[in-house]
This record gives structure tokens, C-alpha cells and sequence, in this order.
């Protein structure tokens, strides 16, 4: 892949955002299926499944189960005590596992469930250790202490990603979709975001230059090569600084009360809006990249001179002018 498509790649992955649909007043109403967790809590007989027959743990305490009240509804949450527990749990609910591995930093997920009669339903998973696998040392506290923080911020990461399904329509293994959640987790737990702990939680190098073997980053970046990966990282460590500074600035945003402004704020603006300027480079952030899979098989099979990029790239860029004010006038006069 020559460097154009690696920059075409990074412009693609960084493109990501969400679109703001219709206002919906908050919190959203439970979806159908809750109900039925709702019955076999105070019921089991009532229940239309059997959870006992479904997860294994449940009968013997060693997996809890409780219904919790999001901006989004509520939905089932299932805790676990151990990482073989969250992965028999997690199997159980989705039969024939996942396509990729899931790192050992990695101990929530927001699934979909695919086994019957669970189907489609959306279920929390959230396993008792450090927060992406770091220990209370390494954060200069008590273990017991750090594993309270560590399901604090879990439970509120996973909410929002429920927020992101229901309110804006999708939820992805994605650098933004994972700025906005962990950002949710850190109010929650320690009541201010800190870009240095954002750091320390994706695997990145203190100073921001280098993704550390087995962190979570390099689960949400798997697909990118090369110049693209130096790319979306500078970009998403700006990022990081932009919004410690920015909260700092509008402590406001911080409350509770406001976090689903802040989450959808975060999620429709997309990274490169939250570093707060344009990449000084031939191919800007634009709208429309994510679908450029054509564009990039084109500059692929043809060769183009610099006239040609730039008269590509002019085009490009007055797109990005226009969603940007688009995408401004929407959060000054909705959110």
C-alpha cells in the first residue's frame, strides 16, 4: 500500500463519527425484552426463559444479575468474579464466540445476544478485575479499592455504548467510540478526565508517541498499516489533551445530569473535531471517507500527479467545510 492510500486509510478510520438523528427525550423507555429479565427477577415462573438453564453461574451466586437504570433504558447487567466466568458467560450468550480474540485488557462487552430465546437481546457483561488489566499499584492505590473504581468505570463505559446503540444508532470498536466511553467512566469514578490515564488505559507511551504491547489500542486500530497507524494515533492522543483541557474549562459538563450531552457531543463531533484543528496534510478530514472504499480502489489503478491530488483533495476539503458547519449549527441550536 503506497503512502496516498495509507493517508486515505487514516482519513477513512478518523472520519468516523455519529449523525445526529431526531431529539429524544431522556431517559429513553425500556426496550420490549427487559420485561422479560424484569419477570424472572421477581418471578422466575413468570419468566418467558429460564436465566439458570441459560448462564452458567447464576444458580450459585457466582454470576449477579441486576437491572440497570440508564439515559438509554434500562438493561440487564451481568457481573463475574472471574475471567473464566466472563468468558463462559460471554460464550454462552454468543455461541461460537468471536471472530478475532479479545485481549486480557479487555474484561467488558455491550453484546447482542445470539443464542435463543435470548436473541437480540442487549445484555451488559462486566468481570471483576483492574481496569485494563492494570493493577492497584500501578495507580497508587489499594487493590480492593482500585477494583471498586476499575466496575465503576466498566459499568459507565458499557452505558454509554448502550446510549451510542439505542440514541445514535450504532456502536463500534472504534478510538472515538472508546474516548467517549472511558471519558464517561473516568467522571464516573474519579469525577474528572485525565488524558495522562486515558494513556495508561489504551497502552499508550506517556508521551503519546507509541502503543505498549497488549494494550487495548491496538484492538480498536487491528485493521490499520503502517503510516495510517502513526496517523489516527497523533491524532487521538491531541485528542486526549484537547478534552482533559476542554472539561477543565466547562466543569459544567463533568455532572451527571449532563454526561448524555456530553457523550453525544463527543460521539457526532469525531476525533479530529476534538483535537480542535485540521491535519496540516494533503488529504483533511471529510464526511463522506467512510464510504471511500471506491475512491481508494481508484487512486489504486490510476496514477495521479500532484496537480491531480490537490484538484481531489480541493474538492474533498469543500465538503468537509460544508458538514463542519452543518455539524455546528446542530450543537449550538439542539444540544
Amino acid at each position: 500500500m503506497n503512502d496516498f492510500l495509507k493517508r486515505l486509510q487514516a482519513c477513512e478510520y478518523l472520519a468516523h463519527r455519529y449523525e445526529l438523528g431526531e431529539f429524544q427525550n431522556l431517559p429513553l423507555a425500556d426496550e420490549p425484552f427487559v420485561r422479560g429479565w424484569e419477570n424472572w427477577l421477581e418471578n422466575p415462573k413468570e419468566s418467558p426463559f429460564d436465566v439458570n438453564g441459560i448462564l452458567p453461574g447464576v444458580s450459585d451466586g457466582t454470576v449477579s444479575l441486576r437491572l440497570e437504570q440508564t439515559p438509554a433504558g434500562r438493561i440487564p447487567v451481568l457481573r463475574t468474579r472471574t475471567r473464566a466466568g466472563f468468558e463462559r458467560v460471554r460464550n454462552a450468550l454468543y455461541p461460537g464466540g468471536f471472530k478475532t480474540g479479545i485481549p486480557a485488557s479487555v474484561n467488558a462487552f455491550t453484546v447482542i445476544a445470539k443464542r435463543p430465546p435470548l436473541t437480540g437481546h442487549r445484555i451488559i457483561i462486566l468481570n471483576r478485575a483492574g481496569y485494563s488489566a492494570l493493577s492497584g499499584k500501578e495507580l497508587g492505590m489499594e487493590e480492593e479499592e482500585w477494583l471498586e473504581k476499575s466496575m465503576t468505570l466498566r459499568l459507565n463505559h458499557e452505558i454509554c455504548h448502550y446510549f451510542s446503540l439505542r440514541v445514535l444508532g450504532g456502536m463500534r470498536n472504534h478510538a472515538l467510540d472508546e474516548i467517549a466511553a472511558d471519558c464517561a467512566g473516568q467522571l464516573a469514578a474519579f469525577g474528572a478526565f485525565k488524558a495522562a490515564l486515558q494513556r495508561l488505559f489504551f497502552g499508550i507511551s506517556e508521551e503519546g508517541g507509541k502503543i505498549l504491547p497488549g494494550g487495548r489500542f491496538s484492538f480498536y486500530i487491528k485493521r490499520l498499516c503502517g503510516a495510517s497507524v502513526d496517523a489516527v494515533l497523533e491524532a487521538t492522543d491531541a485528542a486526549l489533551g484537547s478534552l482533559e483541557s476542554w472539561l477543565a474549562e466547562n466543569p459544567d459538563m463533568t455532572l451527571e445530569s449532563n454526561r448524555p450531552r456530553l457523550v453525544t457531543n463527543l460521539l457526532t463531533a469525531g476525533i479530529p473535531k476534538i483535537r480542535r484543528f485540521f491535519q496540516e496534510s494533503l488529504m483533511i478530514r471529510y464526511d463522506f471517507a467512510i464510504k471511500c472504499n471506491s475512491f481508494a480502489q481508484y487512486f489504486a489503478s490510476v496514477p495521479l500527479n500532484q496537480k491531480d491530488q490537490f484538484f481531489y483533495a480541493f474538492i474533498l476539503t469543500s465538503v468537509v467545510v460544508y458538514t463542519e458547519i452543518r455539524h455546528d449549527f446542530i450543537m449550538k441550536n439542539i444540544l
